[in-house]
C-alpha cells in the first residue's frame, strides 16, 4: 500500500497524484494488482516465486526461494497474505536464508474443501506443505493471528523448530478478555466487526488502531482493500475469528508452555489490537526462553512501521546472534527496545 511521508494536504495531494499515476498506467486493473505484480517481480529478483500445491483437501499458495542452507517459515496475521504482510522480510532475509511463506488457508490464494476453521487446521496445513518441501528442520516467524498457527505447530511438530519470533501475537497466551477494552473504546459488539471490515470507514478504523502512524489511503483505494482482502471471504474469516474466542481455553489447556525454542517477541508500544498486557504474559509463560523487545512509534505492525530496525533483529536472533535491548521507559509501561 503506498504511504505518504505527511498527513499534510501538500502531501497528500502528491500521493494522490502517484496512485492516480498508477491507476491509468494499469488501466482495467486495480491499483492493488499492480502493486501486487511489483513486489513479486522484485522477489523474483531475489529468487523467491509464487507456487502452489495440493494436499488432500487443501490448496496451498506460497512463497518460495532464497539462499542459504537454514530456512524460515513465515506466517502471516488475519486479513493480508504472505505478499503484502511480510515483503520487506522476504526481499531482505532470502539474501542470508531459504524463505517459505505461505497463504494461510482462505487468505489470498489459499483454501480449503474441508469446512474446519480450526487453528490445528491451519497447522496441520502448514506442517503438509513443509513435508511436501522436505523441510524438517526450521525457524519460524508468526505474525498475530500467524503466532497463534506458530504455536500450534511448534505443539504438534516440536522437535522441527528451530528459533521462534513473534511479532505482535500473544500466541498461546491469548485470552479472549484481550480484546474487551478496543471493544468497548470503539462500542463494538464483536472481534469480526473490528478486524472484518466491510466499508472504507471500518478500514479506516482498523488501520488506525494497526499503525502508529496510519497511511493515507484515499477512499477510492480503500474500497478496493475492503474488496480484495475482506469481503470475497467473509463467511470463512468469520468462522475462523468466532472458533479462537470459543476456543481460547481449551488452546491453553492442552498446550505445554513454554515450549523448548528460543524465541524472541517483537512488539510495538502503541499497539492497540493486542494491549502490551499480553506481550508480558506470553513472555512470563515462555519464561528463560524468550526475549521481549518492544518499539517505540509502532503499533500492530512494528515488522513494517520499524522494519529497518526489525529486520535486522530478526537476522541477528535467527543467526544466533547476540541479542541486546535498551531499557528505556514509555508512557506507564517499562519497555525494552532493542539497540
Amino acid at each position: 500500500m503506498i504511504r505518504s511521508s505527511s498527513s499534510s494536504p501538500l502531501a497528500r495531494r502528491k500521493a494522490l497524484g502517484r496512485l492516480s499515476l498508477v491507476a491509468a498506467l494499469c488501466g482495467g486493473c486495480s491499483v492493488l494488482d499492480y502493486a501486487s505484480h511489483t513486489r513479486a517481480k522484485r522477489l523474483a529478483r531475489r529468487g523467491v516465486h509464487p507456487t502452489a500445491v495440493t494436499l488432500g483437501d487443501d490448496d496451498m499458495r506460497y512463497w518460495e526461494g532464497g539462499q542459504g542452507e537454514e530456512t524460515i517459515v513465515f506466517l502471516h496475521g488475519f486479513g493480508g497474505n504472505a505478499l503484502w504482510q511480510w515483503y520487506p522480510q522476504l526481499r531482505k532475509l532470502s539474501r542470508s536464508y531459504r524463505v517459505i511463506a505461505p497463504d494461510l488457508l482462505w487468505f489470498g490464494k489459499s483454501v480449503s474443501h474441508h469446512e474446519d476453521y480450526s487453528i490445528q487446521h491451519q497447522a496441520r496445513a502448514v506442517k503438509s506443505l513443509l513435508e511436501y518441501e522436505g523441510i524438517d528442520n526450521y525457524h519460524i516467524v508468526g505474525l498475530s493471528y500467524g503466532g497463534m498457527v506458530t504455536h500450534e505447530l511448534i505443539g504438534i511438530d516440536p522437535m522441527a523448530v528451530d528459533r521462534v519470533v513473534l511479532v505482535a501475537s500473544p500466541a498461546r497466551a491469548f485470552l479472549a478478555d484481550d480484546k474487551k477494552p478496543v471493544l468497548a473504546e470503539l462500542k463494538l459488539s464483536s472481534v469480526e466487526e473490528l478486524l472484518l471490515p466491510q466499508d472504507p470507514d471500518d478500514l479506516r478504523r482498523l488501520m488506525k488502531l494497526a499503525y502508529y502512524r496510519p497511511p493515507w489511503v484515499p477512499r477510492w483505494l480503500a474500497q478496493q482493500v475492503v474488496d480484495e482482502f475482506y469481503t470475497p471471504r467473509r463467511h470463512e474469516h468469520v468462522s475462523m475469528l468466532r472458533n479462537v474466542q470459543a476456543n481460547t481455553d481449551q488452546h491453553r489447556e492442552t498446550y505445554v508452555v513454554p515450549p523448548q525454542q528460543e524465541t524472541l517477541i517483537v512488539w510495538g508500544s502503541n499497539d492497540r489490537v493486542f494491549p502490551p498486557e499480553a506481550a508480558k504474559r506470553l513472555q512470563g509463560e515462555l519464561g528463560d526462553y524468550a526475549q521481549l523487545c518492544v518499539f517505540d512509534e509502532a503499533a500492530h505492525a512494528p515488522h513494517l512501521e520499524r522494519r529497518k530496525d526489525v529486520i535486522p533483529l530478526m537476522h541477528r536472533f535467527l543467526a544466533g546472534e547476540e541479542i541486546t535491548c535498551r531499557h528505556h521507559v514509555d508512557g506507564h509501561h517499562d519497555w525494552t527496545e532493542a539497540s
